[in-house]
């Protein structure tokens, strides 16, 4: 396998290009709003990124995370790498199953925000919460999938594939194995 740069790098390159052959119109504006425009490019790149990963992309690994001693009005962040070619997705093609199981130790969850994107996973439990369970998917050809989190206090995080689990605690990276 050839090591190439990321469609990310690439995309950051030609947006820094774009960004010195601004038309007059546009380098009229003041640093502020030319901030605000790359800002809002390098967005574009981003979903660009995730959308040709949906279109072109068709390997489901399956993932299961688990957030323990998550504490009310907290904020958990589960996000993968950036410019890494790979989404969480609920599955599916060739009879894989499809969906999201979402499960807790508690009676009951109430969860102020939960949120699942592309390339993030936010929680936000209105009351303290020992454990939420989360199985999705990550499609990506990929063999290793690369993140971060950020955990509150005492809050940690456990990431399980087919082949590895990760324990993390804080402001952490993580990588691990898929296959």
């Amino acid at each position: 396998m050839s090591v190439e740069p990321s469609a990310l790098e690439e995309a950051g390159a030609r947006v820094a290009t774009a960004s010195t052959e601004l038309p007059s119109p546009a380098a009229a504006l003041t640093p502020g709003q030319q901030q605000h425009l790359q800002a809002y490019a390098q967005i574009n790149l981003v979903d660009t990124l995730n959308m040709r990963c949906y279109a072109d992309v068709s390997v489901f690994h399956p993932i299961n995370i688990a957030f323990l001693n998550l504490r009310a009005n907290s904020k958990a962040l589960l996000a993968i790498g950036a410019g890494q070619r790979a989404i969480w997705s609920e599955g599916g093609g060739n009879n894989v199953l499809v969906g999201l199981g979402l499960s807790t130790s508690a009676p009951a969850l109430y969860l102020r925000s939960f949120l699942i994107n592309a390339r993030e996973i936010i929680v936000e439990p209105f009351q303290d919460c020992a454990q939420l369970n989360i199985a999705l998917y990550v499609r990506t050809e990929h063999t290793q999938l690369r993140g971060r989190v950020e955990l509150p206090p005492g809050a940690s995080v456990t990431l399980q594939s087919r082949c590895d689990r990760s324990s993390l605690i804080g402001l952490s990276s993580f990588a691990m194995e898929l296959q």
